[in-house]
């Protein structure tokens, strides 16, 4: 309530403030903004006008630029949050941008917006770092849906600057394969070196309180998203500080609420001028505290609290070269980011296992130790799969978005204590395609266990069979004709239920079938029904009828669906439909 106050009267921790409805076209001014090493310099700023509600509640004051070789660079990506003045009164934080400028035109959100968010109780996370996300509807193991918006590059509405995302440790070809999902949060990803300083998670780097001390408006500050063996540090710039408490970005980084993240002063090396948008390169100094909030009009940073991280350990081999690394990093704990960044790791080390563009087959383990909560036994879990790839890199992660859902559930978070994943690369193409399929007879009868040969072709190989031993469904008359397909496991639906809980949730996760699994499916006549994260099989009419007028069932009765499962040694592609026709017993 007193920063609100403070905020209405036009002063806050003595800096006097100057709000939208006191601005008026032509009014001059200035900005800070580090260009250069970690001292903020002055820039010249021209009042153009004030935006009424260009965002929710939010008007925007479009400014024009000079000095600091920004008639050459323009608005620079890294700038945001860049502290603008008006008759040395604060106005607000520079924040958003147009593509393709041929002056240096900017938008600048008002500190009147960013000191309401101080208003905000810091609160203590739990889990994988936020609230889980409603029921959607759309699959379990479809790509976790990110809390931040898809951030377009449009040249005619204004957007929020792009947050320069300095990356260390990771080859070209991984930030190009993962830009989509980077750009896709507003983050611009930046091959850049990591920090000078000695971090962990638990205390910081050296000196935390001096470099805290070195923080003022016009400051680069960073927000670490990993460290250690490989590094993603996202910098924008400091637009006001009250105590501990420190205002930063102008806009939301990627829409995370309350969520922790370590916050580091950066130092900016130099100034990339580009047509399209010109950025910082940066890296991080030393930690400063943490981001402690993530909001519509800014982030906020407190340099009093120290943000804990994720440990994720990356064993990467390469069976025909020898070659073995291992990677020690932490990641920071968000619902949202955490799949992205262990993603984004995991990718990497596959990377590191080929050295090359070239075929070759990963098969990867992640190992994850979740701890006792609410609701949530203390358990190991172990994802295993193998994956082909003949551009010697991890395009498609398919093999481990299932593990990754975990951190983003519909029945919240589990508490993660650390994640190992084992890297195993030979350079070849164990691969396979399912040509065909067939039984050795034109008819079966009802309730025989039959043998179905497929027929599949390895790459570099001569056609192989393999017998999976099909029970024909026995019973009723009018299912004249049985349908089997058979697919890769990639492909195949779990014949689980629908989870009911977190328990059940991660169960299924553990449950999916491998890319190296030969999968058959064969309906069967009789009906089940999901109930508490179980499915009820081969359900007479009288059970069924009971369940389904009863308020613990879990959905509507659905026939059956028989699965038999063959592992193999290769991946597999493709799939085969026999139909064959049934007899009586």
């Amino acid at each position: 309530m007193m920063l609100w106050v403070a905020a209405m009267l036009g002063t806050a921790y003595g800096v006097e403030l100057m709000h939208p409805e006191e601005i008026k076209s032509g009014m001059k001014g200035y900005g800070y903004s580090v260009f250069k090493g970690t001292e903020p310099e002055r820039f010249e700023v021209e009042v153009l006008g004030v935006l009424k509600n260009t965002f929710p509640r939010q008007d925007m004051i479009l400014i024009r630029m000079s000095g600091g070789d920004l008639e050459k660079h323009k608005v620079i990506a890294g700038m945001s949050g860049s502290p603008i003045y008006v008759d040395e009164k604060l106005i607000g934080a520079l924040a958003y941008g147009w593509m393709f400028e041929n002056e240096p035109l900017a938008g600048v959100t008002p500190i009147r917006n960013m000191l309401s968010e101080l208003n905000r109780p810091v609160v203590e996370l739990s889990g994988s770092g936020a609230a889980a996300l409603a029921k959607d509807g759309e699959g379990l193991f479809a790509w976790p849906e990110l809390a931040a918006p898809r951030v377009t590059a449009g040249m005619v509405t204004p957007q929020r600057l792009l947050t320069p995302l300095s990356l260390a440790g990771f080859d070209a070809r991984v930030i190009g394969a993962l830009s989509s999902e980077w750009e896709r949060m507003g983050l611009m990803p930046v091959a850049a070196g990591g920090s000078s300083a000695q971090t962990n998670a638990q205390g910081g780097g050296p000196d935390q309180g001096d470099a805290a001390a070195k923080l003022r408006p016009g400051s680069a500050l960073g927000v670490a998203l990993i460290r250690g063996d490989l590094s993603a540090l996202a910098v924008g710039t400091v637009t006001h500080i009250e105590g501990q408490r420190v205002l930063a970005f102008g806009h939301p980084f990627f829409g995370g609420g309350n969520t922790r993240a370590p916050a580091m002063l950066a130092e900016v090396h130099a100034i990339m001028s580009s047509m399209a948008r010109s950025f910082k390169m940066s890296t991080g100094v030393r930690d400063v505290g943490a981001m402690v909030g993530d909001w519509q009009s800014c982030i906020v940073a407190d340099t009093g609290i120290k943000a804990t991280m994720m440990p994720v350990t990356i064993t990467v081999n390469n069976r025909d070269t020898g070659h073995r690394e291992r990677y020690d990093i932490e990641v920071m704990r968000n619902q949202a980011l955490t799949p992205l960044l262990v993603l984004a790791s995991i990718v990497q080390g596959v990377s590191a296992a080929t050295g090359a563009s070239q075929d070759v087959t990963v098969h990867i383990s992640v190992q994850v130790k979740v701890a006792a909560s609410d609701g949530v036994t203390a358990r190991v879990m172990e994802v295993t799969d193998t994956h082909f790839s003949s551009t010697g890199i991890l395009l498609n992660p398919r093999p481990v978005t299932g593990l990754l859902r975990m951190f983003n559930t519909p029945y919240g978070n589990p508490s993660i204590e650390r994640v190992e994943v084992t890297i195993n690369a030979r350079l070849n193409r164990q691969t396979a395609e399912i040509k065909r399929a067939y039984f050795s007879k034109a008819e079966l009868k009802r309730g025989e266990v039959a043998p179905l040969t497929v027929v599949l072709k390895p790459f570099d190989g001569p056609e192989v069979r393999r017998t999976v031993n099909i029970r024909v469904p026995a019973g009723r008359d009018e299912m004249k004709q049985m349908v089997v397909m058979v697919v890769d496991g990639a492909s195949a639906p779990a014949d689980v239920a629908p989870p009911d809980n977190l328990n059940d949730y991660l169960d299924v996760i553990q449950r999916q079938y491998r890319a190296t699994d030969l999968v058959v499916l064969t309906p069967s006549p009789m009906l089940g029904m999901p109930l508490r994260g179980r499915m009820l099989r081969q359900l007479p009419p009288s059970v069924l009828g009971v369940l389904e007028d009863s308020s613990v069932s879990g959905g509507a009765p659905s026939p059956e669906v028989a699965h038999y499962v063959d592992p193999t040694e290769w991946v597999l592609s493709g799939r085969a439909v026999v139909r064959v026709s049934l007899r009586d017993e």
